[in-house]
């Protein structure tokens, strides 16, 4: 049985390309959310998870919420710290990912106006795969920074009247 390298899963794949690509940090926390949820049975402290909270860090800085965006950076760099040396990292430039972080973090504490970095890959395979995804798009901005509420939200509503319900019967 032949294994593949954990980021060349689909949803990883996908998320590089959003984040480096349409800086799409919203997309990018949905596509690991799943991936993470489908590989670690939701651990806290697994390396997708690190990912997960940089996404959101920069989503949070882009929509001028430094508070969370800071909250977020640091926890994003606290479970890198934590959960290295990881195979996760095999594939990109670990080193410079934590600069961009830290760097990221001062500019966050000096209140800074967002500035956006690329996660640098380090494998040839990890870098065809992305490219594969086709020619990357900027979407419009007032989307991207404020997708959460322009999302339609429908289904995610359905399914927490339907779980506050499943909770209601067990009392």
């Amino acid at each position: 049985m032949i294994t593949l390298h954990p980021t060349f899963h689909p949803n990883f794949v996908q998320f590089i390309k959003e984040f480096n690509g349409t800086k799409d940090y919203f997309e990018c926390h949905e596509l690991l959310e799943d991936y993470w949820k489908e590989v670690s049975q939701a651990r806290k402290n697994h390396p997708l998870t690190a990912f997960i909270l940089l996404s959101t860090s920069m989503y949070h800085w882009r929509r001028g919420n430094i508070t969370g965006a800071i909250k977020t950076m640091n926890g994003s760099i606290k479970r890198f710290v934590e959960t290295s040396p990881s195979v996760y990292y095999d594939t990109i430039n670990y080193t410079k990912l934590m600069q961009d972080t830290t760097h990221s973090i001062s500019l966050l504490k000096e209140k800074k106006a967002f500035q956006q970095f690329t996660i640098e890959l380090m494998n040839e395979q990890l870098e065809r795969l992305v490219d594969a995804l086709g020619i990357t798009t900027e979407e419009d901005l007032h989307f991207l920074t404020h997708k959460h509420m322009l999302r339609d939200r429908s289904e995610i509503l359905i399914e927490r009247e339907r779980q506050k319900k499943r909770r209601d019967d067990l009392k």
